[in-house]
């Protein structure tokens, strides 16, 4: 066999492995888009019916951060946090060896609004944990099943303490009885974030849903 045939057969040879390799890595990004849509859907759908059972609109689970934002305004979580977020991320872009910081950021608001959106629905703190790493079955699984919505309720707040407090009283049926014994009849809430409103309120000032 001829020195051209040699060359000629390695060069094939590699070439043949660089392609069956690309296709390889190809079926396995295809596998995991198909994956992580698939995860998506089942997230949208379960935040869709989570969402109609608090008496929001289902539609809102579709818009990213604004589906957020109306978690929040369901379990009593301070929207704020939202912002805080992006600009831990923005920090990071600038920033760089303050990554930790961010990450520190966004897995405490990951678990705050994963133990809140649990006990809002009646759920203990052990559920948060699957809502927090595997949301796109227990938000089906809290939507579709027999899980009725309580008011919101959130997980104690390291900085916005004074709104977590107001939100909390409202949500406990304990202080709920108290607060109805003790009030007077000029005095209500609002379903959706629990702000005290008087009797003759027709749109809350904090989250403008029409009573």
């Amino acid at each position: 066999m001829s020195l051209f045939n040699l060359l000629y057969q390695d060069v094939y040879s590699s070439g043949y492995d660089k392609i069956s390799m690309l296709t390889v890595v190809t079926q396995v990004i295809f596998v995991i888009l198909i994956v992580v849509f698939v995860m998506c859907i089942l997230t949208i759908i379960g935040q869709w019916k989570l969402f109609k059972k608090a008496g929001k609109p289902g539609w809102a689970a579709l818009i990213p951060i604004y589906n957020t934002y109306v978690l929040c305004q369901i379990t009593g979580v301070n929207p704020w946090w939202i912002a805080i977020v992006f600009v831990a991320g923005v920090i990071i872009e600038i920033v760089p060896a303050l990554s930790i910081v961010s990450t520190i950021v966004e897995i405490y608001f990951g678990v705050l609004l994963a133990v809140s959106v649990s006990r809002s629905f009646g759920k203990n703190d052990g559920y948060a944990v699957g809502i927090y790493f595997l949301g796109f079955i227990f938000y089906p699984i809290l939507g579709f099943g027999k899980s009725e919505y309580l008011g919101p309720t959130p997980m104690n707040d390291l900085i916005f303490k004074k709104d977590n407090v107001t939100n909390t009283t409202f949500t406990t049926p304990e202080a709920n009885v108290k607060e109805d014994n003790n009030s007077s009849q000029n005095v209500h809430y609002c379903p959706s974030c629990g702000t005290q409103l008087t009797i003759d309120t027709k749109y809350c000032p904090h989250c403008g849903r029409e009573l």
